[in-house]
Order: C-alpha cells, then structure tokens, then sequence
C-alpha cells in the first residue's frame, strides 16, 4: 500500500474537461509489460512509509543533458505483471544489466525508485534480491542520502545512477535509491523487492527524473503515454503495463480522458461520489480523486469516509451482499460505477483476503464459511492541502478500468476493462 509523499508544491488548477478518444491501434512502437499481482503483509509498514514525507540532505547537481545516452525505440513488446490475490500487481526492472531484474511495484502515487542495496545487512534487504552497484560497469555513485521516517520504523538510503531496463526500453543514468539501512519491516515481509515510481518529477528527491520522465528527456518512445490492465484473475500474468500507448484489446467501450490539475500526483477534479445514484453530501466542497496503481484500495477523507461506510452499512457476515448499493465516481459527467462486487472483500479464519469477485455467485459468497468475514475495500486517509483531501482510486477501481496516463497531454483516460 502506499501513498502520500509530503513535499509541498503549490495546487495548479486547470479547467478539467472529457475527451473522448476513438480506439486506435497499437502504434509499432509500443512497449507492454507484464504485471505480477503480489501482497505485503506489511501493509501498515508499506503504507505509513509512502505516506511519509521525505527528508533529503546534500545539494542535487543537475546532470548535463549532453551526457544522457540516447536509445532507440525498439518493437512493440509485453511487460508482464503477476496478480497475488488482487492486491498488488509486480513487475519486472533490470538496473546495472538486462538480466539484472528487480521484481517492483509500478506505483503512480510516487516518484522514487528504491530498491534493497547490497550494502544493507538488516532482515529486510537480506530478504530480498539487492542490488550491487560494484558488479556492474554503468553504476555511477552520486551518493545523495534519502531518508524516511515513519510510524513503524525508518529507511536509509543512498541515490545514485545506473543503466534501467524496463522490457526493451534502455534507460541511461536513471538516477535510484538504494536502501543502505532499514528499521522495522516495511519491506521485510513483502514479495517484492522494490518500488519504481511513476508520478510527477516535482514528487521526486532533489528534482531528479522519475523513470518515466527520463524515458521522456531522452525521446526513447513516439508518445509518452503508459497504461495499465490490471486482470483480477487471480495467481495470472495477464496483467500488463503498456510503454508508449494503450491497447485496446483489454477495454470495451469509450475511453474517457480527464485533464490532470495537479502535476504532482495524478490529480484529477471530480463532480460527485453517488450511492445508488444518490448524492449523498460526500462531495459537499468539491472532490479530487488520485489514479495510484500502488494502492490496493479505495481511500478517502476520514470523516466523509465513515459516512460512506455507515451510508454502505457492509454486513460484517455478507448477510446484506445482494441488497449493497452501488458506488459512482463522477468526472467530467461520466459515471464509473463500482458494484459490491467490486468494493467488497472477505478475510477467511486465516486472515487471508478473498476478493468478492473471485466467487462464481452471490449466493456462494454469502454460504461460504461461516469462520470468514465481509470487509469493505476502503482505508482512511487524509492528505493534506495543497494536493488534498483527495479520495485514491486504488486497485480496487483500477482493476474495473482500464487507466491511461497522458505526460503529453497531461490526462489521465479511463474505460471499462476486459
């Protein structure tokens, strides 16, 4: 889980309006990433670390543009990403090599990349696979410190820069945090070994390129867009992260953009939340809604976030399934409406998450087990101003729509997935 890295910016409005995109085919340069689904069992870890702000020390030296190796854009190909019981959703990155891979979470709603250096000795890197900037001839140490700290424990780390691989995409100098120190278990009990940040550079340590702004700088792509499908097929590598467009095999109907109006976050304006069609009060000032692909589920305000779970009054039993309402986002006019199906999960005896839609009926959902319990997708939290309060579309929306993110445009495009 994760989320609100704390640098404050100022809040750029912009007029938000819909554009609606005719499906196009895949342009030949296109990349596709396969995703893996994987889930921490240090949630609270991973989640109070992301939402914790960053303090850096030293002063950044800008690189000089003239020394960025230029890549050719290479064939249209498929990153694969794997589904851990539709809770997150990993990847593959090389760094310092092709076959030098990190298994990562792809995650709009940061910047950074981190990853577990061989230099670390804590439970946590050495659990994991780490990476050893001495075995490889492109590391370059730059040796900005970075540190985090949180509710539940700390994270040390160093920047510094080596050759990035994403599928066939070749990234030189992309600038990385290794983790040198770690206290408490942020990572230590996870499945994946680091973090590969996707949101705005004005997110980012000393005004470093994010990953895919350095993919932009040094032109490695005909149209700087990326978009994810995120399959809710359990255990599969369906999933995928799409380098240089959208695919259009894996949403049905319109895909409806929305204008980004914070380029921190993908920030986006929203007219209303409904239940059953019905307003009520959650937007009674306006709402923004933030596409974060590192998010398993549907956060929002504290306060407006009890009223929906009072309004939704999810049976802890799944006695009421048949009878929960449905839930709509509104932008831009265009309703995306998730049903019970999608925000609602159960925990079986063993603690195990069991995701509603994964049953091949309501009624089996409701007779299964009398030990499990239902559980709505939902987390409080409230980010604070500028970017906030903001509700996150996490997983939980993510995997019903299909979303593309538009750095030419600075949009973000929404259909309903296959």
């Amino acid at each position: 889980m994760k989320l609100v890295f704390g640098l404050a910016i100022l809040l750029a409005l912009s007029s938000c309006a819909t554009f609606l995109e005719e499906q196009q085919p895949l342009e030949n340069k296109i990349y596709k990433i396969k995703l893996e689904r994987t889930e921490s069992q240090a949630r609270k870890s991973l989640f109070d670390f992301i939402t914790t702000s960053q303090q850096y020390r030293n002063s950044p030296d800008i690189l000089d543009e003239s020394d960025m190796a230029m890549a050719q854009t290479k064939q249209k190909e498929s990153i694969k990403l794997y589904n851990f019981k539709n809770t997150q959703y990993t990847g593959e990155i090389g760094l310092g090599g092709q076959d030098n891979k990190f298994k990562v979470i792809f995650d709009t709603g940061s910047a950074n990349i981190w990853l577990n250096s061989a230099r670390c000795n804590d439970y946590g890197c050495k659990n994991h696979k780490q990476y050893d900037g001495s075995k490889s001839a492109t590391y370059e140490h730059l040796g900005y410190d970075l540190d985090v700290e949180f509710g539940t424990g700390e994270l040390m780390g160093e920047i510094n820069a080596d050759t990035a691989y994403v599928g066939g995409v070749k990234i030189a100098k992309q600038e990385f945090a290794e983790i040198v120190r770690e206290n408490g278990d942020v990572f230590a009990q996870s499945d994946f070994d680091g973090i590969v940040g996707l949101a705005y550079p004005s997110m980012a340590a000393y005004n470093f390129n994010p990953l895919f702004d350095n993919i932009m700088q040094q032109k490695l792509l005909d149209r700087n867009v990326f978009s994810f499908y995120f399959s809710r097929q359990e255990g599969s590598r369906s999933s995928e992260l799409t380098l240089g467009g959208w695919d259009t095999d894996h949403f049905q109907g319109e895909l409806h953009f929305h204008n980004v109006v914070n380029k921190y976050y993908w920030l986006l304006d929203a007219d209303n939340i409904l239940v059953n069609g019905q307003d009520v009060g959650l937007c009674k000032h306006g709402c923004k809604v933030v596409a974060d692909t590192g998010t398993s589920l549907l956060t929002g305000p504290s306060d407006d976030l009890y009223d929906l779970l009072d309004t939704l009054n999810i049976d802890e039993n799944c006695k009421n399934a048949k009878e929960l309402p449905k839930l709509t986002f509104v932008l831009d006019g265009i309703n995306y409406d998730l049903d019970a199906n999608d925000y609602v999960m159960k925990i079986d005896s063993q603690g195990n998450e069991i995701a509603y839609d994964t049953f091949a009926s309501i009624d089996s959902f409701v007779e299964m087990g009398a030990n499990c319990q239902c559980v709505g997708s939902f987390m409080p939290l409230d980010i604070p101003s500028p970017q906030g309060p903001a509700w996150i579309l996490g997983d939980t929306f993510l995997s019903k729509y299909y979303s593309v993110y538009d750095r030419d445009n600075d949009r973000v495009g929404f259909a309903r997935a296959k």
